[in-house]
């Protein structure tokens, strides 16, 4: 009997065509080819199709646009941009409020008068403050009551109520108190400050003075002079206005701030010193005043408008 080794012998060498024709009719006839036979006739039928490389290549980068990456560089930017530009928008946003927040709390209040007016202002502590005509102060009403700081121009009256520092300040000097009644009058380039009741501290470039009631400062030559008075409220309060031995000029300037009128003065007269008292109620009797005082003509247009000779 043959071993399987021995048709697997004959097997190969059919396939290898090494055969004899009597091995091959017996072989046939042993039906061992059969089943083999089929195969080789499927195996003609293979076929593989020809592989496009240029197409497929084609595919590839097809498929690799479909697949989702977290960022591709231009979306990253496009969101980098967009973010900034939030950013920015948010900035801009907390600048503009926070500016105008500060603008509406930090706003100063301003008080003024014209020529020949005179106002009160009571501020929110009770301290009342009388401003003469073309005067005026600014304050910030904000927090006033830690914060009581005036910034005058011309001339104007306290009366301060107590509680913390009590300041004015003016383009010359500054006054400093708790609580009191005074005059502060930086007119015509002047710094003269009167106490009227309590004490207060004055500031002029290096100098510094207290004044109780009834003593007058006045700053002159980068220091402060100091004297008394015996009247209880400031002459302008009356309705008039004292000198000695002052500029012409200063009290011309004066009368244009409680007349309204124009006045002219020839250069020649302007240092000439006046002494005396100038009312603010009749415009007629302060020129008479005046020339006679001073022996100067003057005249009058139309229009009101004085002209000293």
């Amino acid at each position: 009997m043959e071993s399987k080794f021995s048709k697997d012998n004959l097997i190969a060498r059919w396939l290898d065509n090494r055969l004899t024709d009597d091995e091959k009719i017996a072989l046939d006839k042993s039906g061992e080819l059969d089943d083999l036979k089929v195969v080789i006739d499927d195996i003609d039928t293979w076929k593989v199709e020809n592989f496009d490389v240029e197409k497929g290549l084609e595919n590839l980068i097809e498929r690799k646009k479909m697949v989702i990456s977290p960022t591709t560089p231009n979306l990253k930017s496009k969101m980098e941009n967009n973010w900034l530009r939030i950013a920015a928008s948010i900035v801009i946003f907390i600048s503009v409020a926070f500016f105008a927040l500060n603008y509406f709390l930090n706003t100063n209040t301003v008080i003024e008068t014209t020529v020949a007016e005179n106002k009160n202002i009571t501020l929110s502590d009770g301290s009342i403050i009388k401003l003469d005509a073309l005067s005026s102060i600014s304050y910030q009403e904000k927090n006033w009551n830690a914060n009581r700081n005036i910034v005058l121009t011309g001339q104007a009256f306290f009366e301060v109520t107590k509680g913390s520092t009590f300041k004015v300040t003016t383009a010359t000097g500054s006054v400093e108190v708790l609580g009191t009644q005074f005059n502060v009058n930086v007119a015509n380039n002047a710094f003269e400050v009167k106490c009227f009741e309590g004490k207060v501290k004055v500031n002029y470039s290096k100098a510094s003075e207290i004044l109780t009631k009834g003593q007058v400062a006045v700053a002159t030559q980068n220091t402060l002079l100091k004297s008394t008075i015996n009247s209880n409220k400031p002459n302008w309060m009356n309705g008039f206005s004292k000198y000695n031995k002052s500029k012409l000029m200063v009290v011309i300037n004066d009368l244009q701030k409680y007349y309204n009128t124009t006045i002219t003065l020839p250069k020649k007269y302007h240092n000439l010193e006046f002494t005396g008292t100038i009312t603010h109620k009749n415009l007629n009797k302060a020129l008479q005043t005046l020339s006679t005082s001073m022996e100067i003509e003057y005249t009058v247009d139309d229009n009101d408008n004085v002209t000293f000779q």
